[in-house]
């Protein structure tokens, strides 16, 4: 008997072919145009005067790109920081926090989103990730502190460390899920096993780099336990104050954070001024592609695989010291923040290149059927668009430092301290005694008598200075 491929008419094969275009169309146009708002509100975050300009270009963005939504809210809640609107920050970031909690209830049923796995990562909303969210609770205390509303700073911080200590737990049980998921709907064309043995030869091949960051393989930020021990500590409760600083210690080994313990321990009249400073900009991602043969039914496939590569972030500064008359020190490092972006980034790998091969399966069967039902033309399209569409989701936060480092001086009555970077002057303030709580001091001045909580972000052409405590 003689058999022959079932035809479908002309005219739906245009329809067909004209569907694909015009898709295509609007994925090349979707990403061109999300990412060059992300290289504007980038050049404007990080210009000397372009600070405003990045608040009211990402207050405009989280009104319109809803998909995006999550990233635009936590920029204008950042940049709303840095010009001291300090209750738009809070609103900016409660609006984040909303979205960032909502996408993490609904992790595991957004796995099955078939448009995202036929077309890539940035067909989804952004759902980010738990440093941010981590940073996005750190920075809310930092308003609430600022606007001297102490009982709501504590319940940020209370949330930045509760999301930190849930973080392990989520990349264990989630992500393994999502995985499984995963490797079920390309299961008929790649087994689970030979799924896993992909994912692990481009681990072990092209992210061998991020094995060098174990110190923070928990994905705790120090500075979020150094800075909450700290308050926690001098708003009278030392004992959470001196845990959240023991974390600290353990992870970064910073000698201040060393001395604060056995000074929290058994506190005595002495008055330190601490002083963080953030500088630089954190690590990012970019794309490349690889060659991937796949062991299908009907023959190995030389697939191409768009890919998320980790960025190395910039230092705008390689140092920090600190001197007044009798010290004069250096800043130590207190978090590597790309450090911590990587490890959590490497927990992330296995989930994402799962994705990448069972998308490219589901894609090799697409064009499978093409062929067969639609001829020449129909395969033609499904072949450019599976192309076009292997675009790796590099959506990340670019408003965070590099690094952050620590100093605590001790305080003394007259005196000027100076803060410089490599000889360059960065800060400069003088201490002096003050008999009265609330009394009026001129700009740049402290209290030698009481404790002082300093910080500085630290930019490549200014700095912006704010008081905690």
């Amino acid at each position: 008997m003689q058999t022959t491929t079932q035809q479908m008419p002309l005219k739906q094969k245009k329809s067909y072919a004209i569907y694909w275009i015009v898709l295509l169309f609007l994925f090349l146009y979707g990403c061109t145009e999300e990412r060059a708002a992300f290289a504007r509100f980038d050049r404007a975050y990080y210009s000397p005067l372009g600070m405003q300009d990045a608040y009211a270009f990402s207050k405009k963005r989280g009104k319109k790109d809803h998909k995006n939504a999550l990233l635009w809210h936590l920029d204008n809640g950042m940049s709303a920081l840095m010009l001291g609107h300090y209750k738009q920050s809070i609103q900016a970031f409660n609006a984040a926090e909303a979205q960032f909690d909502r996408h993490r209830s609904l992790f595991g049923k957004s796995m099955g989103n078939l448009g995202a796995i036929l077309i890539n990562d940035n067909v989804k909303s952004y759902t980010g990730s738990v440093y941010e969210s981590v940073f996005l609770n750190y920075y809310k205390a930092m308003d609430y502190w600022l606007l001297g509303d102490i009982n709501d700073a504590r319940v940020e911080f209370n949330r930045a460390n509760d999301r930190q200590r849930r973080a392990k737990e989520f990349y264990h049980k989630e992500i393994k899920k999502a995985i499984s998921k995963m490797q079920e709907k390309g299961s008929s064309k790649l087994s689970a096993q030979d799924s896993t043995a992909q994912v692990d030869a481009i681990l072990a091949q092209d992210y061998s780099n991020l094995d060098h960051f174990q110190a923070y393989n928990d994905l705790i930020n120090p500075a979020v336990s150094y800075l909450s021990g700290l308050f926690y500590a001098l708003n009278n409760d030392r004992s959470k104050g001196i845990d959240y600083i023991k974390e600290a210690y353990g992870i970064s080994h910073a000698i201040t954070t060393g001395e604060d313990l056995l000074f929290f321990a058994n506190p005595t009249r002495e008055k330190f001024t601490w002083i963080f400073i953030e500088d630089g900009k954190q690590a990012t991602k970019q794309e490349f592609k690889i060659d991937l043969p796949l062991p299908l039914p009907n023959g190995v496939y030389d697939a191409s695989l768009a890919l998320p590569q980790f960025l190395d972030g910039s230092d705008f500064h390689n140092s920090f010291s600190i001197t007044t008359p009798r010290q004069n020190k250096q800043f130590e490092e207190l978090v590597y923040v790309d450090g911590l972006i990587a490890s959590e980034f490497k927990k992330q790998l296995p989930y994402i290149l799962t994705r990448a091969i069972t998308s490219t399966i589901l894609k090799l069967g697409i064009e499978a059927l093409s062929n067969n039902y639609l001829g020449v033309m129909g395969g033609l399209v499904s072949s450019l668009f599976a192309m076009v569409s292997a675009s790796a989701d590099i959506r990340n936060s670019v408003t965070f430092p590099r690094k952050i480092y620590i100093a605590r001086i001790l305080n003394a009555p007259n005196e000027q301290v100076s803060i410089q970077s490599e000889g360059q002057p960065i800060y400069s303030f003088s201490l002096q005694q003050c008999p009265a709580h609330n009394m009026l001091l001129l700009p740049d001045t402290y209290c030698s008598n009481k404790h002082n909580i300093l910080y500085i972000r630290s930019f490549e052409y200014t700095n912006i200075v704010k008081v905690l405590w």
